[in-house]
């Protein structure tokens, strides 16, 4: 943010950019603690595993069809409102 930036802000705005570089540092850090442990256990290994199988998307929750998807939306809604009726 440039000096013409910060003074034409809001101290709301101000509260809200610190919060929002401050969230920014700590997914860094985050990011970098992960890819440190990764390094790590790497190194432990005996034998490295191919690039593609590391490089493989990681998917622990299996596709859901959308239609399953908008029935349980559904189901939620009338959940919080009973007096809401299904069309």
């Amino acid at each position: 943010m440039t000096v013409g930036e910060f003074w034409d802000m809001t101290p709301r705005e101000t509260f809200m950019a610190l919060n929002a570089a401050v969230w920014r540092i700590e997914q860094e850090m985050a990011r970098s603690l992960v890819l440190a442990w990764n390094i790590a256990a790497l190194e432990r290994t005996k034998r490295l595993p191919s690039l593609s199988k590391l490089l493989a998307p990681v998917s622990d929750k299996k596709q859901v069809p959308i239609e399953d998807r908008r029935n349980e939306f559904e189901e939620l809604k009338d959940r919080m409102d009973p007096g809401r009726r299904r069309t």
